[in-house]
C-alpha cells in the first residue's frame, strides 16, 4: 500500500502512541525473522493498521513487553507478542512489494527501474515464499493489477473506476480478518471505501508529477485539467479534498458497526484525525502526522 493510513500522534495518548509504535515495531521484526532485514524497509502504516484491526477484532488481550529497535539496539522500545496478525501482515507485505516493483518496471524511467532490477532476485523468492502462505491474496493481487493496469491503458477518465481494483483488493483482505457474517459485510465495506481513499489520495499527492511526466492520473483526465492553470490545480486539489471526506466518513460509518475489543483509540485516531492530516496535508496545509 502507499503509506496514507496513518495516526496522527498529537491527539493519541502516551498508552496508545507506544502500543502503537509496539505493534509497528514488531511488525517490522516480524518482516526480518520470516524475509529477512531487506524487506523491512517495505514496512508500512497500512499494514501496520490491518494488523491493528485484525488483533482489535478478537476478544483475547494481545500482551506487549519490552524490547530493542532492530536498527537500533541502543533504542528500547515495546514489543507485540507474535500473533497471526503479524505474520499475516508481513506476508502481505511480501507480495505487495513484489506487485508494487513490478508496476515500477512498467511506469517509471530508466534509472528507477535499474534499481528495481536489482533487487528483483530477491523480492522474486520474497514472493514465491508469500505466494505458497496466501495463494488466494497473491491471486487477488495479481488480478488487482491487471485490472488497474487495464483502466490505465484505456485513460478511464472516471475517477469512480480508477479507484475500483484498489477498492476491491482492500475490500477482500478486510473482509477475511473476521468469520462473523455480519462482521464480514461491513469490514467489506470498510475496506473498500479505505481502499478507495487510498487509491486517490495518492492520485492527488502525484497529481503535478504525473501532468509533467505524461502518466495516467484520474483526476487530470476526469477534470480536463491544465498543469499550467494553477488555479484549476488548485480547485481540483480542493474537489479532491472532498471526495477524500467522503471516503473518510464512509470508513468512520462502517467501523463504527463492528465490535472492538481492542485498540479503539488508535484505531478512531487513523481514521479521524490521522486521515484528516493526510487530507489537509494535501492541501498545503502543514501537519504533523507521525
Amino acid at each position: 500500500m502507499f503509506g496514507y493510513v496513518q495516526m496522527y500522534k498529537p491527539e493519541l495518548k502516551m498508552r496508545e502512541y507506544e502500543q502503537y509504535r509496539g505493534v509497528y515495531c514488531s511488525l517490522c521484526k516480524q518482516l526480518g525473522r520470516r524475509y529477512g532485514a531487506f524487506l523491512r524497509l517495505g514496512l508500512s502504516y497500512d499494514l501496520t493498521f490491518l494488523a491493528l484491526l485484525s488483533m482489535a477484532l478478537k476478544p483475547a488481550c494481545v500482551g506487549f513487553s519490552q524490547s530493542r529497535c532492530s536498527y537500533n539496539p541502543m533504542k528500547k522500545c515495546l514489543a507485540c507478542e507474535s500473533t497471526g496478525a503479524l505474520e499475516k501482515a508481513a506476508d502481505i507485505t511480501a507480495l505487495m512489494v513484489y506487485y508494487r516493483a513490478q508496476d515500477t518496471l512498467e511506469d517509471e524511467g530508466f534509472f528507477k527501474r535499474l534499481k528495481v532490477w536489482l533487487t528483483m532476485p530477491f523480492l522474486r523468492r520474497y514472493h514465491k515464499k508469500a505466494k505458497a502462505l496466501l495463494p488466494e491474496i497473491d491471486r487477488e493481487l495479481s488480478q488487482m493489477m491487471r485490472r488497474q493496469r487495464e483502466v490505465e491503458a484505456a485513460k478511464t477518465a472516471s475517477i469512480d473506476a480508477a479507484a475500483e481494483p484498489f477498492a476491491m483488493l482492500l475490500q477482500y483482505l478486510c473482509s477475511e480478518l473476521s468469520t462473523d457474517e455480519r462482521q464480514q459485510a461491513v469490514l467489506s465495506r470498510l475496506g473498500y471505501c479505505l481502499g478507495r481513499y487510498v487509491y486517490l489520495a495518492d492520485a492527488i499527492a502525484d497529481l503535478r508529477e504525473d501532468g509533467r511526466r505524461g502518466r495516467y492520473n484520474p483526476f487530470i483526465l476526469n477534470r480536463r485539467l491544465n498543469l499550467n492553470d494553477t488555479a484549476a490545480v488548485e480547485e481540483t486539489e480542493r474537489y479532491a479534498a472532498d471526495v477524500l471526506r467522503h471516503c473518510q466518513a464512509e470508513c468512520i460509518a462502517a467501523y463504527n458497526l463492528l465490535d472492538i475489543y481492542h485498540f479503539d483509540g488508535i484505531l478512531r485516531n487513523i481514521l479521524q484525525e490521522g486521515i484528516t492530516a493526510v487530507v489537509e496535508k494535501q492541501k498545503g496545509v502543514k501537519k504533523e502526522t507521525v
